[in-house]
């Protein structure tokens, strides 16, 4: 359902995923600036990545999406909301795991200059962040929420009336949103990332240059450890304030899925069913491409 939510067209799912090797790659050397030497087993490891979610996972997407399909005729609970977010969690997570080992033989060899460059890149996401959700009066911020908000939502139920319009508005206005506490806890992460890629760095030198072979396997299985460790902070912050945040905002979302949905007409979900109808199609037929 959030997949569908954010894709604006079946066509454009199905062109997004056959070029998302190449969109993967240039994405992520946006931020790291791979050498000659990385550029190689970073693109082999985003081909097999997605040659095994195409085969292995689409198909269960494929699953999702039809199920969600049969919640789109009637009013659903938030409860029913939170559980397809919940399973859509668990396939990010195992697209997560699967990727691990190949980040773990490249992370510790970024340099100096690499980190500098990851560096700025987190200073102009941030800048984005800030320009697009602190700055500026609560009213042109929650302006833009909206405005974000209902193009998702009419990318599945298809035009908005003044009844879902006006339920999107109540979500936004009774948000916990805290734009401030994200972005401190991204700074965190932000941070801390830097901090282990430097440290898998020095790791991965001293393994080559002391022990050979054996050492440099230990330093990946170092980095795959530390990798992992990040990755549960990211998802589930070590900070208690902000874990029981990021709880209570799940939770309010999916109300406010619920409670737009509710306000829905028999036309828009029935659009909402043709339209994860599509989606799921489009999912099959990519998992039995080659």
């Amino acid at each position: 359902m959030l997949l569908a939510l954010l894709l604006p067209a079946c066509s454009a799912i199905k062109l997004a995923y056959n070029q998302a090797p190449d969109l993967t790659y240039w994405w992520l050397d946006g931020y790291f600036d791979f050498n000659d030497a990385q550029t190689p087993p970073v693109r082999d490891g985003i081909a097999k990545l997605f040659a095994w979610h195409r085969t292995s996972e689409l198909p269960k997407v494929a699953a999702l999406l039809q199920k969600s399909q049969t919640l789109m005729p009637s009013n659903l609970s938030s409860a029913q909301a939170c559980e397809v977010f919940d399973e859509v969690r668990s396939l990010a997570s195992a697209v997560v795991d699967k990727a691990l080992p190949v980040a773990a033989e490249i992370a510790p060899t970024f340099t100096t200059e690499q980190l500098a460059h990851l560096r700025r890149k987190q200073q102009k996401s941030n800048d984005e962040y800030t320009r697009d959700y602190i700055t500026g009066t609560a009213a042109e911020r929650n302006a833009k929420r909206l405005k974000s908000a209902v193009s998702r939502s009419e990318n599945i139920y298809g035009k908005l009336d003044e009844p879902q319009i006006a339920a999107i508005e109540r979500a936004i206005a009774n948000s916990s949103f805290d734009a401030a506490l994200s972005l401190k806890e991204r700074k965190q992460r932000q941070k801390e990332a830097l901090e282990m890629l430097a440290n898998l760095a020095a790791v991965k030198t001293s393994a080559v240059s002391g022990n050979g072979a054996l050492a440099a396997a230990q330093a990946a299985q170092t980095a795959q450890t530390a990798l992992r460790a990040y990755v549960t902070r990211s998802l589930v912050s070590p900070d208690p304030v902000y874990r029981a945040y990021s709880e209570k905002i799940v939770k309010e979302g999916c109300e406010s899925f619920a409670s737009v949905h509710a306000s829905t007409t028999p036309a828009q979900r029935a659009r909402a069913v043709q339209t994860l109808q599509g989606y799921a199609q489009d999912m099959r037929t990519l998992a039995g491409q080659n």
